[in-house]
């Protein structure tokens, strides 16, 4: 009797120090239990991850733009995006296929449901036709309206002038542009 009362005895206490063991590994983790679940969650993962990425939109047979990247990932969830991490220059052309505009940054986001792409760090819109550049640090284009905006600050470089301004408006070709606060407007002379 006394034998079963010892074996039974050391099993309670390998039990019982099994448990705590188990507890103590448990509560013991450095990361916050949320900050695991989100490394861990799906979400974290891109649905799809291209590199070198060279996407040309046609219409009826005309190339409307075509858009260039070193990086691509795509998240396909409820609000799904699309990021260029490192960079992105898309170009716009004529009815005849000529470009017409240019854009390139070093980071761009496209939200599908929003229907809105917005590019940030040194931002570059060059229109060819009209020889005019736009600098700014964020840019946003909204499909929906097919208008572009800013309220960062610009700078816009024509064959006459520079214009130093905060925020502006234009359409998606970047042909008709509204500044809507001009700080500073240079005027460039050809001739020297």
């Amino acid at each position: 009797m006394r034998r079963i009362l010892s074996a039974a005895f050391k099993y309670k206490i390998i039990s019982g120090l099994f448990v705590l063991l188990l507890a103590t590994m448990l509560f013991s983790c450095e990361n916050d239990m949320s900050t695991v679940i989100k490394l861990s969650s799906k979400d974290s993962i891109p649905d799809i991850a291209i590199t070198n990425i060279n996407v040309k939109q046609t219409e009826m047979g005309r190339l409307n733009y075509e858009l260039t990247a070193p990086r691509m990932v795509s998240f396909q969830k409820l609000e799904a995006y699309t990021e260029f991490p490192n960079g992105l220059r898309i170009v716009f052309y004529d009815s005849i296929m000529q470009p017409k505009s240019e854009i390139t940054a070093n980071y761009g986001i496209s939200w599908d449901n929003k229907r809105t792409m917005e590019a940030r760090g040194n931002v570059v819109v060059r229109n060819f036709q009209k020889h005019e550049q736009l600098n700014t640090e964020s840019i946003t284009y909204d499909q929906n309206f097919k208008k572009v905006s800013t309220n960062d600050f610009i700078k816009i470089t024509q064959p006459d002038k520079i214009t130093l301004g905060k925020g502006m408006e234009s359409d998606e070709l970047f042909d008709n542009w509204v500044i809507k606060d001009v700080s500073t407007t240079i005027l460039v002379d050809d001739d020297k």
